[in-house]
């Protein structure tokens, strides 16, 4: 979403959807939102705010076989999953919820920083911060648009505050890597439909914690880029971050193009993002070695891979 903005840059007064959609022009010159528009930016929201707000939906995880989670462990309640309650640090990222959320929506940007910084003293692993609080926080932001508890440059200053949190305390808990140690890796790109990131920058943080190699993210995309990078040097695993549903064939070329080229075909590949919550039984099948629909999910991956 919004990532040049700026955190100084105070949130507009906030209009909701209705008023938004009477008029093509408002009285003060601005132009509004139309019914229809606001329904995309809706929709946009649910799937991409982290690439995965659309897990907080129950009626969207439903009949999933062989899923990991059951149901009713939304993705805003991964401390109602058994194997997510186990994770070190849980009860306090849990506890963190309400605060990162209040300050990410505050206008004044002095209260994120001040937050950042107490996350890093509280020694929680990354890991954890990321399905126990990074996530449920990211997926919360776009109920809060749709519900009309916030604006859209509210929650777009949000994500970007969120994304730079993300990041911050990922690179910040890199442990030191013995010299010469083979790691496992991942190259991570996205589909052109996957333009907001801050799920990619969630996954990133797992697997750095988990001592990975991490490349790529949402600058790079399924084209001949990633082929390239691909060419360079083996990787792991490749994960693939689907912005829409109708982006399947263009990812099941990705896999197999892939898995037929000799230099990589080795290389086992994961599949996430706000199209798999959307839709994953159009993933099943495709070739993909994983589909991910949480961080948890992202987790189990990194420890069996």
């Amino acid at each position: 979403m919004a990532g040049k903005m700026s955190d100084d840059a105070g949130p507009p007064k906030p209009r909701g959807r209705s008023d938004a959609a009477k008029t093509p022009e408002g009285a003060d010159g601005e132009v509004h939102l139309s019914a229809s528009d606001h329904r995309l930016l809706e929709r946009t929201i649910r799937g991409s705010v982290p690439g995965i707000v659309g897990a907080g939906h129950p009626e969207l995880i439903h009949g999933h076989a062989g899923d990991a989670m059951a149901g009713e462990h939304s993705m805003q309640h991964p401390e109602l999953h058994p194997l997510a309650r186990q994770m070190p640090g849980t009860d306090q990222a849990v506890a963190f919820r309400p605060r990162l959320l209040a300050c990410l929506i505050d206008a004044d940007p002095r209260h994120h920083r001040g937050f950042l910084e107490e996350l890093q003293r509280s020694g929680v692993p990354v890991r954890t911060l990321a399905v126990h609080l990074f996530a449920p926080v990211a997926a919360s932001l776009g109920d809060l648009w749709c519900t009309d508890e916030a604006d859209l440059m509210q929650v777009a200053v949000a994500s970007t505050r969120l994304s730079m949190i993300v990041n911050h305390i990922s690179h910040a808990s890199i442990a030191p890597q013995v010299e010469g140690a083979r790691r496992k890796s991942i190259l991570l790109a996205r589909t052109p439909g996957g333009l907001h990131t801050i799920g990619l920058s969630i996954v990133a943080s797992c697997f750095r914690d988990m001592g990975w190699g991490v490349e790529g993210g949402g600058d790079l995309e399924i084209d001949d880029s990633l082929y390239t990078r691909l060419s360079r040097k083996p990787y792991t695993v490749l994960g693939i971050s689907v912005g829409r549903v109708d982006e399947v064939p263009a990812c099941t070329d990705v896999i197999r193009r892939v898995q037929t080229t000799p230099a990589t075909r080795t290389m086992r590949i994961a599949v996430g993002g706000p199209a798999v919550i959307a839709k994953p039984r159009a993933f099943q099948g495709i070739g993909a070695d994983f589909v991910t629909r949480s961080a948890l999910e992202v987790v189990q991956m990194a420890s069996s891979a």
